[in-house]
């Protein structure tokens, strides 16, 4: 039986039909051309062009097989990885939803959403992989797929579709090791996943090519100057994960990448004492296709027989929330709610008949009655006689007013590093990384200093970019209110790994009293 891989990436639009592991059909059709219509009408709307379009390369294609497994690029998706306590699966459903709040920036309300766990023995917790896309995102393309008469059996993420190759390759490596693929003729999203037996830790997307589109330079140099890209993209990653996962090192990486470019980066990887494998899937499609990450990421998604480490399911996600909203339709309540709203104006008007007569009841209770009880109710305190008159109490009352505006004045004037933490990370240019904050305190000095790199691979704009993030720190209110002085402490140009950066130290001070 024939099977379909249907991918969804930022420049391209690939499908793959597949008889066993081999494609028989194959065709890509590009993003730009729908929204700039080159070839439909300008007028018409971009997903009813995208859908003619689709079925007319359908046709010309002859493909046949009608139910896909969809990939989709990372730019649609919420991708997380956090640890919880260790709880049971029924736990963790709430537990999840409740935590994730902290991870991504909408309403979890707002989301289809599936996660899977593991536990983590070493450190007595549950690993969580959490993938998400918005409602409307995850109808819009639903919408499309029906339209082209496509019966969808799962929706995934591209990063993780890709895992097939390697059980498709016989890859039998244990314990962590790193999987990128990229493609460095043709713009795609590129990705760096890390896997312990399996299971991923880690994933960033990658784009390598939006911010050189405008250079006019001969093809090899442009490839060269993204190929550095790249590495120090890999770089970038590779830091990064160590800081959030310390001791748990990477053994080897394997790329899925154009064959040109392996000799580059074999000897890259080994400079970082790291192990690397190539996947080469041309022995296994026997089919003479140019390297195109579209087409690996359709033809990964298309091998839906190899099953993978990964069981992330968005479709199954969305028919679970369809089936509970269907269900909590059918309770009894819901069905008054529909079609006994009489029953229901009875019950209020009783309601608000009882409460009337209480109330009436209530005032008519006499007055030296109604002060017993009050007396009676009323707190006792022992440094405050019960016999006092109104006047004395408030005389009492305002002195304790005026102590709790001098308690009230004294936290305000305090400093907070909760602001500033928070402001910090709004202000951080794109490429700077923070590798130390510290705080100082003394009686008349408070002294707040952050240490930061950044590597683009030009010393000037480095600079540049330090002085934005500085000016940026001037300007911010939050910052200004706690200091007065802001300054560049130091700033150099070292080599790490043969890579150059700018280091760079910032103090922001106050020589105000320390409260």
């Amino acid at each position: 039986m024939n099977t379909l891989g249907v991918y969804f990436g930022p420049q391209f639009i690939s499908i793959v039909e597949t008889k066993g592991n081999k494609p028989i059909n194959y065709l890509q059709v590009s993003q730009a051309a729908v929204s700039t219509g080159e070839l439909l009408e300008e007028k018409v709307p971009a997903p009813v062009k995208l859908i003619a379009l689709l079925k007319d390369e359908l046709m010309k294609n002859n493909i046949e097989a009608n139910e896909a497994i969809v990939s989709i690029s990372g730019k649609d998706l919420i991708v997380r990885t956090f640890e919880m306590p260790i709880l049971s699966r029924q736990e963790l459903d709430t537990a999840v939803n409740f935590e994730v709040k902290k991870y991504i920036p909408f309403k979890i309300e707002d989301l289809f959403s599936d996660f899977q766990y593991k536990l983590d023995k070493t450190i007595q917790k549950t690993r969580v992989l959490f993938v998400g896309i918005k409602k409307e995102t995850l109808d819009n393309y639903l919408n499309i797929l029906s339209q082209l008469g496509i019966k969808i059996k799962s929706i995934e993420y591209s990063a993780f579709s890709i895992l097939r190759l390697l059980k498709l390759a016989h890859v039998k490596e244990k314990g962590i090791i790193a999987v990128v693929n990229i493609d460095l003729t043709k713009e795609d999203e590129a990705n760096f996943v890390v896997l312990e037996d399996e299971f991923p830790l880690f994933s960033r997307d990658i784009s390598l090519m939006g911010s050189y589109e405008e250079l006019v330079k001969a093809e090899e140099t442009r490839q060269g100057v993204i190929l550095e890209k790249l590495k120090r993209e890999i770089q970038i990653s590779l830091d990064y994960y160590d800081r959030k996962f310390p001791g748990k090192n990477i053994s080897k990486i394997f790329f899925i990448t154009n064959p040109s470019y392996r000799a580059d980066l074999d000897g890259f990887i080994k400079e970082l004492g790291l192990g690397i494998n190539f996947i080469d899937i041309d022995k296994y499609i026997d089919k003479p296709i140019p390297f195109s990450l579209a087409f690996v990421k359709g033809y990964s998604s298309s091998l839906s027989w190899i099953k993978i480490g990964v069981k992330i399911n968005l479709l199954l996600a969305k028919e679970r929330i369809t089936k509970k909203i269907a269900a909590e339709a059918l309770t009894p309540l819901s069905w008054v709610m529909r079609f006994k709203p009489d029953i229901i104006v009875a019950t209020v008007c009783l309601v608000v008949f009882i409460m009337i007569s209480l109330s009436g009841t209530y005032r008519a209770l006499p007055l030296q009655n109604e002060l017993k009880n009050i007396i009676n109710i009323r707190p006792e305190v022992s440094s405050i006689s019960g016999d006092l008159g109104y006047e004395e109490l408030l005389g009492i009352n305002s002195i304790y007013k005026i102590k709790i505006e001098n308690i009230d004045s004294m936290i305000k004037k305090r400093l907070y590093l909760t602001p500033l933490l928070d402001a910090i990370p709004r202000i951080v240019p794109e490429h700077i990384r923070l590798v130390n904050l510290s705080f100082k305190k003394e009686e008349e000095k408070i002294e707040f200093i952050l240490v930061g790199v950044v590597s683009l691979g030009d010393s000037d704009r480095e600079s540049e970019l330090v002085d934005t993030f500085l000016s940026r720190l001037k300007q911010n209110t939050t910052i200004t209110r706690y200091f007065k002085e802001i300054s560049l402490v130091s700033k150099e140009h070292p080599q790490i790994r043969e890579i150059s950066i700018t280091r760079f130290k910032i103090s922001c001070r106050d020589t105000r009293k320390a409260k």
